[in-house]
């Protein structure tokens, strides 16, 4: 079991009508090279209660993420998550693939749900070569095509 109890980090995500959500992020370490994020979207509710409206999300630090608001997609914000995809003969911190998924609210059931995942076709670079992974901005026209055909 992993305890996520590292850098939490929390963002007020205003939503269109009115009100409210949080993101909210922890990070495991297991003392090691890489780090797992924990990712939610939570929900503050009447006598204190507190709502994650997400499955579990983990992330790592070979990642990219984004909580975008895409006002033709959806009202409520939109969690993007792009993950490296190790294959054999890479190293940890090389450049690899990633697996982009998408996140979105589905009012019926009062929780976010997996939109679509889906493997880049090219391969972005890695820890080895920049501080920070960038993916989802290369990949938004895709996103942006998907969560129109995931709305369909």
């Amino acid at each position: 079991m992993y305890e996520f109890g590292l850098n939490p980090r929390s963002e007020r995500l205003p939503l269109s009508g009115g009100g409210s959500f949080i993101f909210f992020s922890s990070q495991f370490s297991g003392g090691g090279s890489g780090t797992l994020d924990s990712l939610a979207i939570l929900r503050y509710e009447a006598g204190g209660r507190i709502v994650d409206l997400m499955p579990f999300v983990g992330v790592t630090n070979q990642s990219d993420r984004a909580v975008w608001q895409i006002a033709e997609a959806s009202k409520f914000p939109i969690l993007v998550t792009a993950d490296f995809d190790w294959m054999d003969g890479e190293t940890h911190f090389a450049d690899h693939f990633y697996t982009v998924t998408a996140y979105h609210f589905d009012v019926e059931k009062d929780r976010y749900f997996k939109a679509f995942s889906y493997r880049t076709s090219k391969k972005y670079p890695g820890l080895d070569n920049v501080d920070q992974v960038h993916v989802l901005g290369s990949e938004r026209a895709e996103i942006l095509k998907r969560l129109q055909e995931a709305r369909r």
